[in-house]
């Protein structure tokens, strides 16, 4: 029973340490000068995924190839495929996701900059149109000011008009005045002279009229 249960303990504490694991995709190709395993190497391991010219393939399943650092030599056709490796693919992938998670990243700063630009225009626009309600209020203000100067204008003229009328009454009336006043002048200067004239008159006659008198009393 012991046993048994030894058995079980070790069973379980080999399975909670063993995990998952992957056998990688990683590998190495000999570079030889000519299409033979026994030949000469020219490069101890291509690393799979690396990009080579294809110059010719023979019947034996070599394949003749050159590198971009200027390798020329064979290797065993099956070794080579026409599309790149998943490996090389997912790296590819990789980068192509970071260089748009680093232009998502961007364009998010291009639009937080673009909405900040846009609440600052916004709020310019909304100080422009306040200025432009106050800048129509005060011109509706000139407008009914300019009304009223018109009237007051208009209300000067016919004042002046009437004032230029009155003044012309009055000249007329001071002209009348005058002449009234010169022939009252004149009717007292008529007057003065008739009464001295009657004096003269009298003057002259009494004496006469004192002689006769005596004369008629003496007759």
């Amino acid at each position: 029973m012991r046993i048994i249960t030894a058995a079980i303990l070790v069973l379980l504490a080999f399975n909670l340490q063993a995990e998952t694991v992957y056998v990688s995709d990683e590998y190495r190709v000999p570079l030889r000068s000519s299409p033979c395993p026994r030949c000469s190497i020219l490069h101890k391991g291509i690393k799979s995924g690396t990009a080579m010219t294809l110059v010719e393939t023979n019947a034996e399943g070599w394949s003749h190839v050159t590198t971009s650092s200027g390798l020329d030599g064979w290797m065993p056709s099956h070794y080579l495929q026409n599309e790149p490796t998943a490996r090389k693919l997912i790296e590819s992938m990789k980068e192509r996701t970071a260089a748009a998670e680093q232009q998502a990243t961007q364009l998010k700063e291009q639009l937080a900059l673009l909405q900040e630009e846009n609440d600052q225009l916004t709020s310019h626009l909304e100080s422009l149109q306040s200025n432009n309600e106050g800048i129509s209020s005060e011109l509706q203000s000139i407008k009914k000011i300019s009304a009223n100067a018109v009237a007051i204008s208009q209300q000067n003229k016919e004042l002046l008009e009437r004032n230029g009328m009155l003044q012309s009454e009055i000249d007329v009336l001071k002209a009348s005045n005058e002449r009234l006043s010169n022939n009252e002048r004149n009717t007292w200067f008529l007057y003065g002279a008739l009464a001295v004239v009657m004096g003269s008159l009298l003057t002259l006659l009494l004496p006469r009229l004192k002689k006769r008198k005596r004369f008629s009393e003496w007759a």
